[in-house]
């Protein structure tokens, strides 16, 4: 029988397979490449990552193009990326670990712990204000059903009391948390809570109730509770701006328009980007990591895409892996299990949501080979993940394209995952 020290000397020579070594089938690999390389050559990112796990191992990895356009060091998959809206899968998950403590509740109102809520005003069919008919709880903001807004929904009636009251997205801001949830709280809610999704800063009102019940910033929380356990050394809400060369500069797309190939800019500095899904504006910041606002527990992450993907096989096993439990298995399953029914979701038809991510429901009317049960999200910088428990397969793609590479970029990676 061969030994151990035999059997590690003949894998590091390449003569033996990896032990239960998952494979991606030929032709998806293909289809990976050549969706990798239009996208790069065809001018719509400079460069992307992409990782997809099964049962935990990686069963595709590649880097593909450069870090910014028309410079000449290729991405890596060290490189550090603004997570933006992926973050909120992680605050999310914070607000569980509470929930498992007993901590929290669900079905908390939200005024319970942060009282600055306590008299929010709803927006009538004639524009006149009233009490809700009922107050929105912790389960409301983990859905975006809370009656919430952000600046770039270009929500009609709201956007001016927003502008008005000085509410920012989170994106770019040097407010305290305090202030920023002053200003939220004075403008009034979109809806009757409960009644409807509505893409929110829901998730940064969940951030601020974790450091409110925790007694501790989001940031030092997530870094106790999630990423010191799990060892994601890359998970950070702020970071010294000595270390901004890690990061992977920003662009934007050249033309406001959703459609791939017509380039990218870049960003630099502070500037409204538009959103043209709402007709809206987005105010970007590629500086924010390296400043002193709030902790974003909606948009305000940083990490690498394995961290980022260590993390979700984490969710994707229950809570657990290498031994380490962060939720019980149970509480774990209701980031990704439909909690909106048949209301609208921003990821339009086909699509529900959970407690922290989008839910696919009906794959024919999302028009997704992703089987039913799937679940992921994205972020405004130009990521998105998906979870497949069904193929036991975690998915990331990265860019650092805003507008674009959440969406149409990151949608062309993720279906060829999936290529007959």
């Amino acid at each position: 029988m061969p030994t151990r020290r035999l059997l590690l000397g003949l894998a590091l020579a390449g003569l033996v397979a990896t032990p239960l070594a998952a494979r991606m089938p030929e032709n998806r690999t293909a289809a990976l490449d050549a969706a990798a390389r239009q996208l790069v050559e065809g001018n719509s990112t400079p460069g992307l990552l992409v990782l997809i796990l099964q049962d935990g191992q990686p069963i595709y990895e590649r880097a593909q193009g450069l870090r910014e356009a028309g410079g000449s060091t290729p991405i890596a998959m060290t490189d550090m990326f603004r997570l933006a809206s992926m973050s909120k899968v992680v605050t999310s998950t914070a607000a569980l670990i509470l929930v498992d403590q007993g901590r929290l509740n669900l079905d908390d109102p939200i005024a319970r712990h942060l009282p600055e809520f306590a008299n929010l005003r709803v927006r009538q069919a004639d524009g006149t204000l009233a009490a809700p008919a009922r107050v929105p709880t912790i389960r409301d903001l983990m859905t975006h059903t809370a009656g919430f807004s952000y600046n770039f929904m270009n929500s009609p009636g709201l956007i001016g009391a927003y502008r008005d009251a000085g509410v920012t997205d989170g994106l770019g801001t040097s407010l305290p948390s305090e202030e920023a949830a002053r200003r939220l709280a004075s403008a009034p809610l979109r809806h009757e809570p409960g009644s409807e999704f509505h893409y929110s800063l829901a998730t940064d009102v969940l951030g601020w109730v974790i450091e409110r019940v925790s007694g501790q910033r989001l940031g030092a929380f997530v870094a106790e509770r999630i990423a010191r356990p799990l060892n994601l050394a890359s998970f950070a809400f702020s970071v010294p701006a000595a270390h901004a060369e890690r990061f992977v500069p920003v662009t934007r797309p050249a033309e406001p328009r959703l459609v791939l190939g017509l380039g990218t800019a870049p960003v630099r500095a502070a500037m409204e980007v538009a959103f043209p899904a709402t007709g809206g504006t987005a105010l970007l910041d590629p500086n924010r990591p390296f400043g002193t606002g709030y902790d974003s527990g909606g948009g305000g992450m940083v990490g690498n895409i394995t961290d980022y993907a260590r993390f979700l096989t984490m969710l994707a096993r229950g809570g657990e892996i290498d031994g380490v439990r962060i939720l019980r298995p149970e509480t774990a399953a209701l980031v990704g299990t439909n909690a909106t029914g048949t209301l609208a979701t921003l990821r339009g038809p086909g699509w529900g949501h959970g407690l922290g991510a989008g839910v696919l429901i009906d794959p024919a009317a999302a028009r997704s080979r992703l089987p039913a049960g799937s679940w992921g999200w994205g972020g405004i910088y130009g990521t998105q993940f998906w979870v497949d428990p069904t193929n036991r397969i975690v998915g990331v793609v990265m860019t650092q394209t805003s507008i674009l590479g959440s969406g149409p970029i990151a949608n062309l990676v993720r279906e060829a995952a999936y290529a007959d």
